[in-house]
């Protein structure tokens, strides 16, 4: 189970990328890592860089995921989301949003740096 997690305090947000296996047990930590500096550098803003490669996850592993962080998710400001599959990123988009977390899908880390940079 490959899995390397990268953390860069930016000057007004976090930027997390992960490297590796896409599966949940992954996808979970990833998300409570990216949270996690965010509460230790005191920053809101959240750009996520998911490279994670594999089969896709179904769709009851992505709304177990999303679920169990969405409530630490409603804590941010703005969330800004890159994956490397986008065919149930869509799915996860939505459960998120609908559990009231700011979060949006990028096609590009450059146009994910753009919105989280927008006041």
């Amino acid at each position: 189970m490959s899995y390397q997690l990268t953390i860069e305090e930016r000057p007004t947000y976090v930027y997390a990328r992960v490297d590796g296996d896409l599966n949940a047990a992954n996808a979970l930590r990833f998300l409570e890592e990216a949270y996690a500096a965010c509460v230790r550098t005191g920053r809101s803003l959240l750009l996520l860089d998911m490279q994670l490669h594999g089969p896709d996850l179904n769709t009851t592993n992505v709304y177990e995921v999303i679920s169990q962080r969405a409530a630490d998710g409603t804590k941010l400001r703005k969330i800004a989301y890159v994956p490397f599959q986008r065919s149930m990123a869509y799915f996860a988009e939505t459960v998120a949003v609908n559990r009231g977390v700011n979060v949006r899908l990028f096609e590009s880390v450059a146009a994910a740096e753009q919105w989280i940079s927008e006041p």
